[in-house]
């Protein structure tokens, strides 16, 4: 897979309601964000890309579409 890949990860309610935890959800985010790739933002579904700080691994991400930060 590219870095420019799009993971898709379960839609936030339907995660949840197949008895799947908010801790699971945020960790597909962060395994996703942390190999350097665009995952789908939970809140929107848009591309969540990740975000960089003085070191080479990624330490979030920001929704290109609504804002949500994932840190």
């Amino acid at each position: 897979m590219t870095a420019c890949a799009l993971i898709a990860p379960p839609a936030p309610a339907a995660e949840l309601r197949d008895g799947g935890t908010l801790e699971e959800l945020v960790a597909v985010l962060w395994e996703g964000l942390r190999a350097d790739h665009t995952v789908a933002c939970p809140v929107c579904g848009a591309k969540m890309r990740p975000d960089y700080g003085v070191h080479a691994r990624a330490v979030g991400g920001t929704c290109s579409g609504c804002g949500t930060s994932l840190r």
